[in-house]
């Protein structure tokens, strides 16, 4: 502020977790002069004292903020940025004055605010770029030799991805706005204590090229590694055939699953719209997840598709938007789903959560004109969606905003099936071509889902109609992976085929072998006791199972436990001293 050189160092106690310690390089708020820069000393400071501001941590702001960004009236916006300010400053009629005056010209400094810093779209982005360098991890202008790339992160972003990214997975929707945008938009996504998907990067760019990919992806990582240096990735979850591996491999060094739900969707949304009949629509559908499901049989791929597009020849809508799109890099997509892990349905419902409200956030009728500017992008990347998902996290964490949080819960269709009991479906005996899902709000309406356990399943609920991954489809599957006498799904033969692998290859007695066996039965009790605290109803039975966990004979406890004793280091001769000292106080309490 104002060049003070006041500064300290914060150093965490291991010992004391709770605890920091302060070390103060100047504790004097001058600048480089010498001269006083703010605080009660400044004579040449405006406006009333410290004493009579109500204070405004980044929480209440950002909260603030999220509200007005989101539309919330301004009546409740004040009514929680006073509780908030309560907190702190009590209740007071001044303090509520303030407040008022200061959610107003907050909420009039972001009506007025616009996208358009400069008519010239580049120059207006490289002002933003300029007036927010925290929020920005990697930035390449558009030059005879360099594409455009433009990578956004907000520190409270950043702080997402460190908390659900380490040891967890992240997902990419990789091709947002590839037709409509000027440059189409990658999401960099983290699964939070909800599965819900949470995006923790922005990536504007149209370059896939592996070098320029590879430019930010080590830019972000480096980027976490300073807050963070043993953050570490277990999987990289893509959803396009044509990503580059190698990058992602190399740079965040972990293994890339593959999810089917853009595949899925593209397909869905595509039947519905160039087919008419329903019932030529669910057989299209079944026919194209029969194509996906062969990868894993003996039958050559092309067998099916040739006798597909033979027995839907009067779909002329529908195959000459398949010819044109997918039978030219049908093959490449195959291949990555035999040769990567198929991610589940959860991390698929939930990154096709994530894609259906960034569409509704941003393509809406008042900004038909702006799509063609990154600047528009990136304000509405950066007020409303990031808004939208601080107050969602908010919300679930605080036990505040009732209604936004029950939103945020149900928005995802994994989360929706859950609440369906076991009990309200009903499966068909005979050659299982449909299954019937008894509806929770109206007690006398079924859903009927058609080619169930599989993930190209067709469900009659509206939320199916518009070619999304919906809730009856989930649990249908659900119930059916228990079920012998329907197949796996996806992902469960894409495991079962690497463990396959794995056995069929030949062995060596060799020190390799030996790793290769004990991290095998260290994965295997991971899992087992993931099972097990998973189906257990008592979490206490759990606990009393696990075995104790020895330190030295002092620190031994009842739970396993080391008792939390801090020691301070001594010297020999202190020891020494101290035992001759409790020798001499045991003879005097004998003679007394």
């Amino acid at each position: 502020m104002r060049g003070c050189t006041c500064h300290f160092v914060v150093k965490r106690l291991y010992a004391r977790p709770s605890l920091a310690l302060l070390i103060y390089n100047n504790r004097r708020h001058v600048n480089k002069s010498g001269s006083i820069c703010h605080g009660p000393l400044d004579r040449d400071a405006i406006g009333p004292g410290a004493k009579k501001i109500p204070y405004i941590c980044n929480e209440i702001q950002q909260q603030t903020m999220s509200m007005i960004y989101l539309g919330i009236p301004e009546e409740n916006v004040l009514e929680k940025h006073i509780e908030g300010i309560q907190r702190y400053c009590g209740s007071n009629a001044k303090v509520n004055s303030l407040a008022s005056q200061y959610v107003h010209k907050l909420g009039l400094i972001i009506k007025r605010s616009t996208h358009e810093l400069d008519l010239d779209d580049q120059a207006s982005v490289k002002l933003w770029v300029e007036r927010n360098k925290k929020s920005v991890f990697f930035y390449q202008d558009t030059s005879e030799t360099d594409p455009f790339i433009l990578g956004i992160q907000t520190e409270w972003q950043l702080q997402q991805m460190i908390r659900f990214g380490h040891r967890s997975i992240v997902a990419a929707d990789s091709t947002f706005g590839i037709k409509k945008l000027k440059y189409p938009l990658c999401t960099l996504l983290v699964f939070d204590s909800r599965q819900h998907a949470l995006p923790v990067a922005w990536v504007i760019t149209r370059s896939v090229v592996k070098s320029d990919v590879a430019k930010w992806m080590k830019a972000l990582v480096d980027r976490v590694h300073t807050v963070d240096l043993g953050w570490k990735v277990n999987a990289f979850l893509v959803d396009d055939a044509a990503a580059e591996i190698d990058p992602i491999r190399e740079i965040f060094s972990c293994p890339v699953l593959f999810s089917l739900w853009r595949i899925r969707r593209s397909w869905l949304r595509n039947i519905l719209k160039k087919c008419n009949n329903i019932e030529v629509q669910r057989e299209i559908f079944k026919r194209l997840g029969e194509i996906v499901y062969s990868i894993w049989g003996e039958v050559d791929y092309m067998v099916p598709l040739e006798k597909f597009t033979q027995d839907f020849v009067d779909q002329t809508a529908f195959l000459n938007y398949f010819r044109a799109t997918w039978l030219p890099k049908m093959e490449m997509w195959l291949t990555s789903m035999r040769t990567l892990p198929l991610a589940s349905q959860e991390s698929s419902g939930a990154i096709e959560a994530y894609h259906v409200k960034l569409k509704v956030k941003l393509y809406d009728d008042s900004h038909l004109g702006a799509f063609q500017r990154v600047d528009w992008l990136v304000h509405k990347l950066t007020t409303e969606l990031h808004s939208s998902y601080w107050l969602d996290r908010f919300a679930d964490e605080s036990d505040s905003f009732q209604n936004v949080k029950e939103e945020y819960l149900a928005s995802t269709s994994w989360h929706r099936a859950l609440q369906i009991p076991d009990t309200a479906v009903t499966l068909d005996d005979k050659d299982h071509p449909f299954a019937k899902v008894l509806s929770q709000r109206e007690s006398t309406r079924t859903r009927i889902v058609w080619n169930p356990g599989s993930e190209f399943s067709l469900c009659d609920c509206e939320w199916s109609m518009q070619g999304n991954l919906c809730k009856h489809v989930i649990k249908v599957n659900m119930i059916c992976e228990n079920l012998r006498s329907y197949q796996p799904t996806l992902s469960f033969q894409s495991f079962q085929d690497i463990l396959m692998s794995l056995q069929e290859k030949p062995l060596d007695d060799s020190i390799a072998l030996d790793l290769s066996t004990a991290w095998a039965h260290q994965m295997l009790d991971q899992i087992q006791k993931l099972v097990e605290l998973n189906s257990s109803d008592d979490i206490s039975t759990v606990v009393n199972n696990m075995p104790l966990r020895w330190t030295t004979k002092k620190g031994r406890t009842s739970c396993g436990k080391p008792l939390t004793t801090l020691a301070l280091p001594s010297s020999s001769k202190n020891d020494a001293a101290a035992r001759k000292r409790n020798r001499k106080r045991k003879r005097l309490s004998r003679i007394r």
